[in-house]
């Protein structure tokens, strides 16, 4: 593609995917809504009764109009709200489209600076985790966005990372509970991180400072749904604090080693009490680098990639897998050296017979 007015060719093709992006899931969405997408239900209905969001009966009245089974309530900050609250004012034939359609362009288009050649990123779109993110009209989209453009500009432009960051905090708390460890040292982001947060929640006083009050009893009730729900955090796997504090114990040694996506996305989903599978779109533009250029990114890393691009880390254990073949790629002998000694020996007498 040749450039056009100045416009740098990839960053032109990145403009090209997420305006496809908008297109596809602005039309998709059209299409299902009022068949399938409980989760921005939810958050539309949350904001509609900004009032009273945590009103259990409101979702109640939700499940029952739309005929939902499983576990639907609202456990998201206050703040989250400030993000919701506009598509609210849309009704649902509406605002569903458009929540689908800009997520997915905000997320393809911080995606496409990760993976070469650009156009390979809309497969992402098919994979399960992004996918299903999408048409769920779930969050992980918008906070893999703010992560992957953060982590892009943490170097260039710390404000601005910070200010991303700070943002996804709001939205989904839990996902960066490691961004201080990650970024350690960065201090003017994460001063921004810190400025953008306190800022959102201010303003999200708007909405009644009774709302911090509501949200711990929300999140208490919310803990005790989990169960029931098709969680992957690891620390599912087993009852009991001392494995809590195990795989608590893992993602902060993840986050430490990694000091980067890995450990911030891998770090969190070992420490929350509820994941899931989607909660890990912010590494599958990674995922699919390390498939693509898998001579550079090791077989042990490209082997990690497809499991989860394949929709193969869908389960704790799948997942607890996941984060120690992470772990020991991150090992101070990392996996993928030991097949190259044999491989180079032999490629060293091949030349030697010839």
């Amino acid at each position: 593609m040749r450039p056009m007015a100045g416009i740098p060719s990839d960053t032109l093709q990145r403009l090209v995917l997420a305006a496809a992006a908008f297109v596809v899931g602005f039309g998709l969405s059209a299409w299902r809504t009022g068949h399938g997408a409980p989760d921005f239900y939810v958050f539309w209905t949350a904001a509609q009764h900004w009032r009273t969001p945590y009103d259990p009966t409101i979702i109640s009245q939700l499940e029952a109009q739309l005929h939902l089974k499983g576990v639907w309530p609202f456990a998201y900050p206050p703040t989250f709200l400030l993000f919701a609250w506009p598509f609210a004012q849309a009704p649902l034939a509406l605002a569903y489209p458009l929540w689908t359609g800009l997520e997915a362009a905000l997320f393809l288009y911080a995606a496409a600076h990760y993976v070469r050649p650009v156009w390979a990123t809309a497969l992402l779109a098919l994979t399960p985790v992004v996918f299903f993110a999408a048409m769920l009209g779930q969050t992980s989209l918008l906070v893999g966005a703010a992560m992957l453009g953060a982590w892009r500009m943490r170097d260039a432009r710390p404000a601005l990372a910070g200010a991303l960051l700070g943002a996804a905090a709001c939205i989904k708390p839990q996902a960066l509970i490691l961004a201080p460890v990650v970024f350690w040292g960065r201090w003017r982001l994460l001063g921004w991180l810190l400025a953008a947060g306190v800022a959102l929640a201010l303003a999200s006083l708007g909405f009644g400072w009774r709302r911090w009050l509501e949200w711990p009893h929300a999140l208490a009730a919310f803990r005790d749904l989990a169960p029931a729900t098709d969680r992957i955090n690891p620390s599912a796997l087993l009852p009991g604090v001392w494995w809590a504090a195990l795989m608590g114990g893992l993602g902060l040694w993840l986050a430490l080693t990694s000091r980067d996506l890995v450990g911030l996305v891998c770090g969190a989903l070992c420490l929350t009490p509820y994941a899931h599978a989607y909660d890990l779109a912010a590494l599958t533009p990674l995922a699919a680098s390390w498939m693509i250029d898998w001579k550079r990114a090791g077989w042990g890393r490209a082997l990690a990639g497809a499991a989860l691009l394949g929709g193969l880390v869908a389960t704790p254990l799948a997942a607890l897998g996941f984060c120690l073949w992470m772990a020991l790629l991150r090992a101070p002998i990392p996996l993928k050296r030991l097949a190259l000694p044999r491989l180079a020996g032999a490629r060293r007498a091949e030349r030697s017979a010839g």
